[in-house]
């Protein structure tokens, strides 16, 4: 397969990016903010699943943006369940502010009779939509933000939804009300994906990805794994565990450490755990700041 790397793409090409859709949804705006970062021409390109978006990289996409992480949710277990049967490696991170707005066609909230909401959406506005719940209004479960704002767009009187809100402003709709989310500094962890890795920077601040698989289960063995990055100062940013969905009790790890994989420390630590695991470096990249930072 003959896949270009992004820094040696022409100028002259338009660097297609994967996210998952459908438009207005805060997947397609990462998307964009990660474009943005790249000095040329690009465009994104939606897809309606997470395994049709892994699935574009190299194929249709140069790389692809994913959530994998939301401060108030946790980890995107179906990203995670992705990344451990492809060969793609995370290549950046970016951290994207997740504020929610709701919107009515009607003028005030004692005339709204449903209110549409994406699954996860519901989980982090939950405080607002109780309030609603008691006022007798439906709550209508739908599978995307994009999909919330298409039926608020059918403008059908008395109904409403919460979408993002950078997809809606004041004057929009009779009714709309800002920063309804349970928290003010919600955030979504996006990362990129690609077939390559990126060149190491000293002077740069890095975080590593790793997928570390048992292949002795014995006692002690994640407490070992631990052990050899805390001897050598490495700070463990997060660990994860999902299921091997082979045997009951088998689990992967995944497992981010600040540095870089080139680093002679995390090089000694990984040889160390290597001798009774099998590691996957999913990739090292430069960590993420603040939106402003990015």
């Amino acid at each position: 397969m003959n896949i270009k790397k992004i820094n040696e793409v022409s100028i002259f090409d338009m660097i297609k990016i994967a996210a998952l859709g459908p438009a207005n949804t805060f997947s397609e705006l990462a998307a964009i903010k990660y474009g943005k970062t790249l000095g040329r021409a690009f465009s994104v390109e939606l897809y309606p699943t997470i395994g049709k978006v892994f699935d574009a990289v190299g194929a249709k996409c140069s790389c692809a943006v994913l959530p994998i992480e939301n401060m108030a949710e946790g980890y995107v277990s179906a990203v995670l369940d992705h990344l451990i049967h492809s060969d793609l490696f995370i290549v950046h991170e970016l951290l994207l502010p997740i504020q929610f707005t709701f919107a009515a066609n009607c003028s005030s909230l004692d005339q709204v009779e449903k209110v549409y909401a994406q699954f996860v959406t519901q989980g982090q506005c939950e405080r607002f939509l109780d309030k609603m719940g008691d006022m007798g209004v439906s709550v209508i479960t739908t599978q995307s933000n994009g999909t919330s704002l298409e039926q608020l767009q059918k403008r059908i009187p008395n109904e409403a939804a919460i979408v993002p809100s950078f997809a809606v402003k004041p004057g929009d709709f009779p009714l709309v009300i800002p920063e309804i989310a349970d928290r003010s500094n919600n955030q979504t962890r996006f990362i990129t994906i690609a077939s390559h890795t990126i060149a190491y920077d000293p002077a740069r601040k890095y975080k590593t990805t790793l997928l570390i698989v048992e292949s002795v289960d014995r006692p002690g063995m994640l407490s070992d794994i631990l052990s050899s990055f805390s001897i050598r100062n490495i700070n463990l940013v997060s660990i994860m565990s999902r299921p091997t969905k082979e045997m009951l009790g088998r689990y992967h790890f995944f497992i981010d450490v600040e540095g870089h994989a080139q680093e002679a420390r995390i090089r000694e630590a990984l040889a160390e755990i290597e001798r009774e695991n099998t590691i996957r470096m999913l990739g090292s990249y430069v960590v993420a700041q603040q939106e402003g930072d990015l």
